[in-house]
């Protein structure tokens, strides 16, 4: 069963990170903007279609939505399993044709090479 979540996000393609696309034209590295359940969600569907799934949220917690649910432990447990990545306390700095910089708190910074970006339409 594929999560049906992503009409509730924008997808960007990049390097013309203006232009939207479909679920069916995401490729294979993926960044997604947020750790709400949702955006998890998305994450685990994606990560079970092969691709390459990177969560950032620039709080210290994933899932806060859901903390005090069972929900939370199964969608943390089925992250790790299909290996999303995730950086906490970390936001998009910038984004230049395929490559997207990520700063922490710190200030230090990450360079990530992304084919598509997912951000909810809430944000």
């Amino acid at each position: 069963m594929s999560f049906t979540g992503y009409k509730e996000c924008h997808l960007y393609q990049l390097p013309v990170v203006k232009r939207e696309v479909t679920e069916q034209q995401l490729d294979q590295r993926i960044l997604i903007i947020g750790s709400s359940v949702s955006e998890c969600m998305m994450a685990i569907d994606l990560a079970k279609q092969g691709k390459e799934v990177t969560l950032i949220e620039r709080s210290d917690e994933i899932l806060s939505d859901c903390l005090a649910s069972p929900k939370r432990a199964k969608l943390m447990q089925k992250l790790e399993n299909l290996v999303v990545t995730i950086f906490l306390e970390t936001t998009c700095m910038n984004v230049e044709g395929n490559e997207v910089c990520l700063s922490n708190l710190e200030g230090f910074k990450t360079f990530l090479t992304i084919d598509n970006i997912i951000v909810s339409k809430k944000l």
